[in-house]
């Protein structure tokens, strides 16, 4: 339980946190909300009273856990070898500026997630309040991709210092995405990452994992049969396709891969659906969480992955997590 005192502040905080993030300039010392009255009020309203949140504010986590904008110069046919060199240099420039601005946010979320989990009880994980309703999901997101991110910007940033410029080389033709924050990730690179994981998958489909019977629910995952549980792992990107090349599948560790994406895919489904439904998510939200759950985003619009992200959610409703992910949306039951 937690007192009325951290209620209100966490219901303050949920008001104005992402005012706060999106100006980029987040001061400690400056107060979130002023509690400063010329007239004292009344004994009987001397209570906090919040406005309430948008359902798309408590859903979708604050812009800045994104890539920001990559503007690129423009190119012209038949440009003379002093002018393609300049071409290259302002390249190199905006790429750089990009990569900044991406660590940037990356220190703005960590800064605004230290204040955030101070309003978390001793002892709950961010999973745990989010359960509980001590954080919405554009919170508990917030928190969770940044951890992520933070844990990668040590080595990112010893390859942004040796490469520089040609960082972009490494990460969409040698494929080094995984030591890059999620703030920076190029266009390109978003793109290749998932057609390569959508190949992957209908491979995986093709090649004939037997779906489980919908009333099956493997509640121990060390017990899924070897076929699903490779599916699975290929299916959401659990392991790299560098193993299906040496014909080695890593199967000791999927099922613990696979637990902790079945426990974040659940509490993530309940936090959708009391915060409104996928109505209320971003374009942008709506394909990460698509991809999280193993369906196809590529070449799709924002209805046609909202319509899909909508089904799964009711489709949770008679089937679990692992046999949505063993079945196309066109097998799943109807509600």
């Amino acid at each position: 339980m937690i007192s009325t005192r951290q209620h209100s502040a966490l219901c303050i905080f949920r008001s104005h946190y992402i005012q706060n993030l999106l100006s980029i300039t987040h001061t400690q010392s400056k107060p979130l909300v002023s509690h400063k009255s010329t007239h004292p009020a009344p004994a009987s309203v001397r209570e906090v009273s919040t406005p309430p949140v948008h359902p798309s504010i408590a859903l979708n986590p604050p812009i800045s856990t994104l890539p920001p904008p990559l503007v690129l110069p423009t190119s012209e046919p038949n440009l003379p070898v002093t002018e393609k060199l300049k071409l290259y240099y302002k390249t190199g420039k905006a790429y750089l500026t990009f990569y900044k601005s991406g660590v940037k946010a990356t220190w703005q979320n960590y800064k605004l997630t230290r204040q955030l989990r101070r309003q978390i009880p001793s002892g709950k994980s961010a999973e745990q309040a989010l359960r509980d309703g001590l954080l919405s999901r554009a919170e508990y997101h917030l928190i969770r991709r940044t951890r992520r991110d933070v844990s990668r910007i040590p080595l990112f940033g010893l390859v942004l210092v040796i490469c520089g410029e040609f960082t972009p080389l490494l990460v969409v033709f040698v494929g080094l995405s995984g030591p890059v924050p999620r703030t920076c990730h190029i266009p390109k690179q978003i793109e290749s990452t998932r057609e390569k994981l959508e190949k992957r998958r209908r491979e995986s489909f093709r090649d004939g994992t037997v779906p489980m019977k919908e009333t099956e629910d493997f509640k121990d995952l060390q017990k899924l049969p070897r076929p699903i549980l490779i599916h699975v792992g290929k299916s959401l990107g659990l392991y790299s396709s560098l193993w299906d090349k040496i014909r080695v599948v890593p199967t000791l560790l999927l099922p613990r891969r696979i637990q902790k994406t079945v426990d974040l895919i659940d509490v993530d489904d309940l936090a959708i659906e009391k915060g409104g439904g996928v109505i209320h998510l971003s374009e942008e939200e709506l394909k990460l969480a698509a991809e999280e759950r193993g369906l196809d985003v590529v070449g799709r619009s924002k209805e046609e992955v909202r319509s899909v992200l909508g089904r799964w959610i009711n489709a949770r409703k008679r089937a679990s997590i692992i046999d949505l992910l063993c079945r196309r949306p066109s097998a799943w039951p109807r509600v």
